[in-house]
């Protein structure tokens, strides 16, 4: 991938998250679940972390992006957590 910049690579892993955002809404608006919801926003949260560190952007900005995907990881956890414990 000699010449193709990160940021490119990043930006595309973006759109296809807004993607997976879009059919996770038409599922549910079908009776499916939001189960993988949680997932996604962490992974979201990552990637724009990541994104606003390749842009130079503010840091603050930067620590935003990572609460928000660190919040999304532990609602991602309880989540897991409280189906294993009701399954078993």
């Amino acid at each position: 991938m000699a010449g193709f910049p990160l940021a490119s690579v990043v930006d595309l892993a973006l759109a296809v998250i807004v993607v997976e955002l879009v059919l996770i809404a038409l599922a549910r608006r079908r009776g499916g679940s939001l189960a993988l919801l949680p997932t996604v926003l962490s992974g979201l949260g990552l990637l724009l972390a990541l994104r606003t560190g390749l842009a130079g952007a503010d840091p603050r900005l930067t620590l935003a992006a990572l609460s928000f995907g660190g919040l999304a990881h532990v609602a991602d956890l309880v989540l897991r957590l409280r189906r294993d414990s009701a399954a078993g």
